[in-house]
């Protein structure tokens, strides 16, 4: 029996590529699927996303067996100034769909700051938190230096606005907090500042008024600003056990915006079914569980600073995976943010194999 579970463990981070992979293959697919009639090349967009989908490899392989932890930590820094740099940079750019989150620096493809700005504050508080453990625990000024940064971060992404990045920043950073044994009422006073700052951000802009009672009762308002939503639980329903089979899907044509992007869960449920949507769903909570796993034994032989890492940039994963389905099945308010390796987008897909590399050189690390 331990001979069974020694040798499991030691398939952990195989295990974790290989999920990751498929669910980026699987949104490959679906990309094709979706955009195939929408462009005068329907190879336009799978194309692109299989060159995302090469470069993340190319990037998660060297990561994963060459980059070393004294390279990660003297990167930490120089790679926040870059991210906030960025995120000032990216204010000034032209806006698309009304918002200003994407800088044009080559004419392959735009890059979103924000998305690597994820990746790089776990770096970011780990590095911190390992440093100033002792004094992070008891409330010391250190909590409210590392704590002012995350503010600074997502404020900047706010601003463009983009909401799901921040809250998954927020909320990332927080189990982080608890992770690392900060004190219980150090934590809520962090989240009673939040909710201060959300209910003021809230109360400000009338569109996100609206956006919280189009939530509470998307139907009424299923003509206008409740007309995703209401779209993309019928696209759900519509695919029933075994879906429409891929290509098959009628919503993606006329009736859901963002269908290969924000809402490509739904195209899911309607070409695959229900069951095709709980076989997506098992892959994130897998990739939780061995995310957790990983850390758990990289602490244990390495130490906090890549435990931290680790939970982290898993926690970035599969937040922002509940965030997405949450919002396409109506159980939390419309906000743009993608499903994490299946979604369009070289951004989002290249950083979530740079963190796949980074788990996967610690967990290789831990075993050498």
């Amino acid at each position: 029996m331990n001979y069974k579970e020694i040798n499991i463990k030691h398939y952990y981070g195989d295990i974790l590529f290989f999920i990751t992979l498929t669910l980026s293959i699987l949104g490959a697919l679906m990309i094709f699927s979706i955009t195939a009639t929408k462009t005068v090349n329907p190879y336009r967009f799978f194309e692109r996303q299989i060159v995302f989908l090469i470069i993340g490899l190319i990037l998660c392989g060297f990561i994963a067996n060459v980059m070393t932890v004294t390279v990660l930590k003297k990167i930490t820094i120089p790679l926040l100034i870059i991210s906030i740099i960025s995120l000032v940079a990216v204010l000034f750019s032209h806006k698309i769909g009304g918002a200003r989150r994407w800088l044009y620096i080559l004419n392959f493809a735009p890059i979103q700051p924000a998305e690597f700005a994820k990746l790089v504050v776990v770096l970011f508080v780990s590095k911190y938190i390992d440093k100033y453990r002792s004094k992070i625990i008891v409330g010391k000024k250190e909590v409210w230096v590392l704590w002012s940064v995350i503010f600074i971060i997502c404020g900047l992404i706010i601003i463009q606005p983009d909401i799901g990045i921040p809250v998954v920043i927020f909320f990332t950073s927080l189990v982080l907090f608890i992770y690392t044994g900060v004190r219980t009422k150090i934590i809520l006073k962090i989240i009673s500042i939040v909710g201060i700052i959300i209910l003021l951000g809230i109360a400000s802009f009338p569109h996100r008024v609206a956006r919280i009672k189009t939530f509470l009762n998307p139907w009424k308002y299923r003509s206008n600003s409740g007309y995703q939503i209401t779209q993309s639980q019928l696209a759900l329903s519509y695919g029933h056990f075994i879906g429409r089979g891929i290509g098959k899907s009628q919503f993606k044509e006329f009736f859901l915006p963002d269908a290969h992007t924000d809402f490509i869960f739904s195209i899911i449920g309607e070409e695959l079914g229900f069951i095709g949507t709980v076989a997506v769903v098992c892959c994130y909570i897998y990739i939780f569980i061995l995310g957790t796993k990983i850390a758990q034994r990289v602490v244990f032989k390495d130490g906090l600073y890549g435990g931290l890492i680790v939970y982290g940039l898993t926690l970035n994963i599969v937040f922002q995976a509940f965030l997405n389905i949450s919002v396409t099945t109506g159980l939390l308010p419309t906000k743009g943010i993608g499903l994490p390796f299946i979604s369009y987008g070289g951004s989002g897909l290249i950083t979530n194999f740079i963190s796949v590399g980074i788990i996967l050189n610690f967990w290789r690390r831990s075993y050498s």
